[in-house]
């Protein structure tokens, strides 16, 4: 990030701390986008993606007295975010298969990244996958969490999220078979 877009930052953050509605939706409309596009990603819900993003903002803004560093603002919002996104899954009581471990090592061996392609493709892609596999893939492919992180997140195991991964992995490359060039 741009030092002149993080002292933009840190000059709205101390407004919205000082209660500036203008503030706050310029922080809003900063971040909104992105965000929305974690949450859409995750949920495969435009309604819900869209509550998951008022409610992220929401507890942003009255929680942000407890962010430490103002820099970290997006990566702070975007775990807001995610663990919103896996607290509505839980509700909806997801429902992940424990995975014994001789198939974990099978699935070790498969851990390759996704291919390069449009992400618009990708993401249709996605949409299509299982729910069980769709949350651990998002998490661990596009937003970079390790499988400990995912596994405590969604309260299953590590091989669980592991073989979840690979399987959701396995899927999208099915999906994606024919319409682009995948390895």
């Amino acid at each position: 990030m741009k030092e002149e877009t993080i002292h933009i930052n840190r000059r709205l953050i101390e407004k919205c701390l000082d209660g500036d509605i203008k503030a706050q939706y310029q922080l809003y409309k900063q971040y909104s986008k992105a965000m929305y596009n974690i949450a859409i990603r995750f949920l495969n819900n435009k309604m819900d993606a869209e509550d998951i993003l008022q409610e992220a903002f929401i507890t942003a803004f009255k929680r942000l007295d407890e962010l430490q560093n103002r820099d970290l603002f997006g990566s702070w919002l975007k775990r807001i975010v995610i663990n919103k996104c896996i607290s509505l899954q839980r509700k909806r009581k997801i429902a992940f298969e424990e995975i014994d471990e001789q198939r974990h090592g099978e699935a070790e061996e498969m851990d390759e990244g996704l291919p390069e392609v449009d992400p618009a493709v990708v993401h249709l892609a996605i949409r299509e996958l299982p729910q069980k596999g769709k949350a651990v893939l998002v998490l661990r492919a596009l937003e970079g969490y390790s499988h400990k992180e995912i596994a405590e997140a969604l309260g299953i195991s590590v091989s669980t999220s592991k073989t979840q991964y690979h399987r959701a992995l396995y899927l999208l490359r099915s999906k994606l078979k024919g319409k682009v060039d995948v390895n």
